[in-house]
């Protein structure tokens, strides 16, 4: 590929300037030693003689360069990039960066005290907020962290707008825990070699169109998107996805309910979403200058029509997810029979896929979706009788509300709800994981005066950790950590350790334990904001990441 031809200018300054080709294999990592932000700095040192350039701005739009993704959107032929030692950007910013309805008093609540959060994360938090039609309210979880340019860990209430790009491309990315009958001392020290040398292989396509098809179909419709995404179906997908077979440890949770969990079960929690689907629907949807629909508008209309599908594809996709695993984990039990793709069988028995998915939904604790958007009732509100609160907060109703209620889109973007949507009633637990070598936190979502019954976190709760450090900055730099280790396994004499399936290797690196925050921190840090209890603890024996040919 040919050299990038930029021009290079001082902002204080801008008659004062240089060209600069940059070649095509620099870095847009500007944390690599052969970025094109050190390029872009040496140059302006030696053409420009400023002497310690430290931020750096495109000429045309004063937006800052900071991430990755920042570098690989705005480095093109003739762009114009100016060069601050500190100061602000020189000029005036198009207009058009504060949208007319935009909410230049929205109040943007953060839910940490002890977790530590990147200022360019609350910078973009606040920028959302503030710039974009009809945002009423804004938090920024624990585990808030960037983005390509929305934040991550976030949660927008936006009131007649809807804003595809807040949720991104994977829609309906989820978390769901299943029970297995598993006892732990099946998945505790060595035993957990030889669950996880059973799970290896276990991605590729499942079965055929036609299963796949069948497996989506509902009473009230299909979610299939014909074959190109459907393929893809009962996969896990790439980057921070996972299936892992857990323990959990502790639990102060009920043991009348048969789907709580309590010590020493043996579950299966599985994170993955629409993976193609939901990047496509929101490519066809949007551009970088269309990116807010009021909510009645067609586009708005058409929008919320396949992010929904995208959203119950996802679910679907959690479930077959599910089901592959535990025809491995519990062989023998024939509702898990259609989870192999080894049969020879192409006949599609809908008896028995309307059967598996029955039986699956006996073993499902909770299955939500973190990256969606959706219609509620706003603000919160306690029953109509709230005389013990304790019971009230317990039969907390969202869908029957006063009359001076009104009603805000809620985009998530790696952000738990607190509520079934299907019910409107509050969920009794949540997970809330850390990483491969740390625990899975169960929440117990809260509600009472002190949170104004939800506003506070806009009914919402961290959905994990968060990063701690780019994946490239964990590839790099824990790669030469490890090197000679093999952290696919535990350390030795460790019987609760985890193993790790993935083909992989870059993959293990970027997604280390040491690559994300403290969980506990970050569940502390809720509990401190009364918007969750911490009920339990669970912990991987086993972590099954993507394989290479399914990613």
């Amino acid at each position: 590929m040919p050299a990038t031809r930029v021009t290079i200018a001082l902002n204080s300054k801008q008659s004062l300037k240089a060209p600069l080709l940059i070649p095509a294999s620099t870095s847009a990592d500007p944390a690599a030693s052969t970025s094109i932000r050190a390029l872009v700095f040496k140059t302006a040192q030696s053409k420009l003689r400023l002497k310690k350039p430290t931020r750096i701005f495109v000429g045309r739009t004063g937006h800052e360069l900071l991430t990755e993704e920042d570098w690989k959107t705005n480095i093109k032929d003739d762009v114009v990039l100016l060069l601050s030692a500190g100061e602000d950007f020189v000029g005036v910013k198009r207009e058009s960066n504060v949208h007319a309805h935009a909410n230049l008093e929205c109040p943007v609540e953060l839910l940490t005290s002890n977790t530590p959060v990147e200022t360019l994360a609350v910078t973009q938090l606040s920028t959302t907020a503030h710039t974009l039609p009809g945002i009423v309210h804004a938090v920024g979880q624990p585990d808030l962290h960037p983005g390509s340019k929305f934040p991550i860990g976030a949660v927008i209430a936006s009131k007649g707008w809807v804003h595809p790009p807040l949720i991104g491309g994977d829609i309906g990315c989820g978390m769901a825990w299943f029970k297995t009958t598993l006892p732990r001392s099946q998945v505790d020290g060595d035993k957990g070699k030889k669950v996880a040398e059973k799970l290896r292989g276990l991605e590729g396509p499942w079965r055929t169109q036609a299963h796949r098809e069948a497996w989506m179909h509902e009473e009230d419709g299909s979610c299939s998107t014909g074959e190109e995404w459907d393929i893809a179906l009962g996969t896990i997908g790439a980057g921070n996805h996972f299936a892992e077979i857990q323990v959990v440890e502790e639990s102060s949770l009920s043991a009348d309910d048969k789907l709580s969990l309590q010590e020493n079960d043996v579950v299966l929690l599985v994170h993955s979403g629409s993976r193609g689907y939901g990047g496509s629907v929101l490519k066809k949807h949007t551009t970088d200058a269309h990116v807010s629909f009021q909510e009645d508008s067609p586009e708005a209309i058409e929008y919320i029509k396949e992010h929904d599908k995208a959203c119950q594809w996802a679910k679907a996709n959690r479930d077959l997810i599910a089901l592959r695993f535990l025809s491995c984990l519990e062989p023998g039990n024939e509702a898990w029979d259609l989870g192999s793709s080894s049969s020879e069988d192409v006949r599609v028995d809908v008896a028995a896929i309307s059967y598996a998915r029955k039986q699956l939904q006996q073993r499902k604790v909770v299955d939500i979706w973190h990256n969606n958007v959706e219609r509620v009732k706003w603000p919160p509100s306690p029953p109509s009788t709230s005389s013990d609160l304790a019971d009230a907060a317990s039969n907390l109703s969202l869908s029957d509300g006063k009359a001076s209620q009104d009603h805000v889109w809620i985009h998530r973007k790696g952000a738990a709800p607190t509520y079934n949507p299907e019910t409107q009633q509050p969920l009794e637990l949540l997970p809330l994981p850390g990483s491969r070598g740390t625990p899975t936190l169960i929440l117990k979502p809260t509600f009472s005066t002190r949170t104004s019954w939800g506003l506070k976190n806009a009914l919402s709760l961290a959905h994990g950790a968060g990063r701690a450090m780019t994946r490239t900055k964990a590839l790099t730099s824990l790669g030469a950590k490890y090197k000679g280790i093999n952290i696919l396994e535990p350390r030795a004499g460790d019987s609760e350790g985890t193993w790790v399936v993935c083909d992989e290797k870059d993959l293990v690196f970027e997604e280390a334990p040491e690559a994300y925050k403290d969980v506990e921190l970050v569940g502390q840090d809720l509990v401190d904001a009364g918007v969750a209890e911490i009920v339990g603890r669970c912990r991987a024996r086993v972590s099954y990441k993507v394989r290479n040919e399914a990613r």
